[in-house]
């Protein structure tokens, strides 16, 4: 019992990440350019973490990089992020 209650508060922490990264990926800006993307998500019983990494150019011109990391285990979650642009 006790490792199906951990499960579920694993799951109960690792859905919003992995909605989350989904609406940040169809929430992005729409880029006309060249551009580049990959996402990667797992999850276990230990936890789950989604990463998404974008580069390109807009349709102007302007180069830009967004890297998006969540994380969820057993002692809580985090998340980071880092972008630039020109």
């Amino acid at each position: 019992m006790r490792s199906f209650a951990k499960a579920a508060a694993v799951g109960a922490l690792v859905a919003p990440l992995v909605l989350g990264g989904a609406g940040l990926a169809s929430a992005a800006p729409a880029h006309d350019g060249p551009a580049y993307e990959k996402s990667m998500n797992s999850a276990n019983a230990n936890g789950g973490s989604c990463t998404k990494v974008e580069s390109g150019f807009t349709e102007d011109g302007k180069a830009y990089f967004h890297k998006v990391t969540r994380t969820a285990g057993p002692t809580g979650a985090t998340g980071s992020g880092t972008g630039s642009h020109s």
